[in-house]
């Protein structure tokens, strides 16, 4: 298993998965597409090459690759918790600017129009 092949099969499913998810045009689909297909046939030729390599070789590169996704999953992790921190000041901020209208359910707004509409 060639951990560069991987790396870069994984780098390239993840960006072409994603684009694939949201894309709505022929310009940003086409291009999402070959970049899945690319990374499916990148891990491929890792597990091809993986093939002739020797056990000590199978291990360094599982090693690799094992680190490569903890480092992904701890950098997720950490992105996650970061943006969170930032955004709960303000997520506070109006729950209490909500309270302070009167405002008990969030789904419910009779503060915006006089009929409940929504129509500002």
């Amino acid at each position: 298993m060639c951990p560069v092949c991987w790396i870069n099969g994984i780098f390239a499913m993840l960006f072409g998965a994603s684009a694939v998810s949201f894309g709505t045009e022929w310009y940003i689909i086409v291009p999402s597409v070959a970049l899945t297909i690319w990374g499916v046939y990148k891990l491929w030729e890792g597990i091809k090459r993986g093939r002739t390599w020797t056990d000590e070789q199978k291990a360094s590169g599982r090693k690799t690759v094992i680190r490569f996704i903890i480092g992904i999953a701890i950098g997720l992790y950490t992105g996650a918790v970061v943006v969170w921190m930032m955004m709960l000041p303000e997520h506070n901020r109006l729950h209490d600017l909500l309270e302070e209208h009167g405002i008990e359910s969030h789904e419910t707004c009779n503060v915006c129009s006089i009929d409940g509409t929504h129509n500002h």
